[in-house]
């Protein structure tokens, strides 16, 4: 197919290059349609494929819950039974459930599918609708689920109980498709730095599929505290956040967004 378009594009340059407008032997609507091609052409080569991004790797979402504070127990558990019914489905990778440490009522869902379909086919079945229907009566607003591809990951680690685990969603000034660029090495350098911290037990980053491809989302898990104030005060870190401050080149528009966890 790639090479097919590609022929497509060398033809279409050398029908335009050979054949300007006033040409006797071209009109100037058959030059247009020329011109159209080009661009047709060109803008399917620049817009990624997002069935290609998500056969290989995996396909992936972070969900953020809130419930109400006198529900706290009672949303524990349901995510709990919500959890063990969605491991057992097909295609499962994981699905690490999360509550907030500042915030109990707070929590997040990471889950990981084979591909996009059996994701899918998770959020359509029967165990998400149910978990939905009894959700709903102690929730304080509706679940707010992003789906993501992998971007800069390691290789899955048993995590002990009682990690500390952190996850901050990226986002860069949208609109500007050289901003999203221009972004991917930092994003990479900091995954990659942080990945071999000593007390890092996990280190993910993921991305929305294009076109939202300026949203990013970090999800961390560290030995203890003193492991995550580690993290925060490293020169990567630090790198990090003052490449993508306000008003640079590479502009992050939520730099404090970061959220800690413990899971259950």
């Amino acid at each position: 197919m790639r090479f097919i378009r590609n022929m497509r594009f060398i033809r279409t340059m050398r029908f335009i290059r050979n054949s300007p407008i006033g040409h006797p032997c071209i009109s100037y609507s058959q030059w247009v349609a020329g011109v159209a091609a080009v661009v047709t052409v060109v803008t399917a080569a620049m817009v990624p494929s997002t069935s290609a991004q998500t056969s290989a790797d995996g396909y992936y979402a972070v969900t953020y819950i809130d419930v109400a504070t006198a529900a706290v127990g009672q949303g524990v558990e349901l995510i709990k039974k919500f959890r063990d019914a969605s491991r057992r489905e097909t295609g499962n990778l994981e699905f690490t459930t999360l509550q907030e440490t500042s915030r109990p009522n707070r929590f997040v869902i990471m889950e990981g599918w084979q591909n996009q379909a059996a994701y899918e086919a998770h959020d359509k079945g029967t165990t998400m609708s149910e978990f939905q229907a009894t959700l709903k009566p102690i929730r304080n607003s509706p679940t707010n689920a992003h789906t993501l591809l992998p971007f800069a990951n390691a290789g899955p680690r048993t995590i002990p109980l009682g990690a500390l685990y952190m996850v901050e969603h990226v986002d860069f000034r949208g609109g500007d498709p050289a901003v999203a660029e221009a972004a991917v090495a930092y994003v990479k350098a900091l995954a990659e730095s942080s990945q071999k911290e000593a007390g890092a037990l996990r280190y993910d980053i993921y991305r929305r599929p294009a076109p939202r491809i300026n949203h990013y989302e970090v999800v961390a898990a560290w030995t203890d505290p003193k492991a995550f104030d580690a993290h925060e005060t490293a020169a990567h870190t630090l790198q990090f956040r003052n490449a993508t401050a306000q008003g640079g080149r590479v502009w992050r528009v939520n730099l404090y967004d970061q959220r800690l966890y413990k899971a259950f």
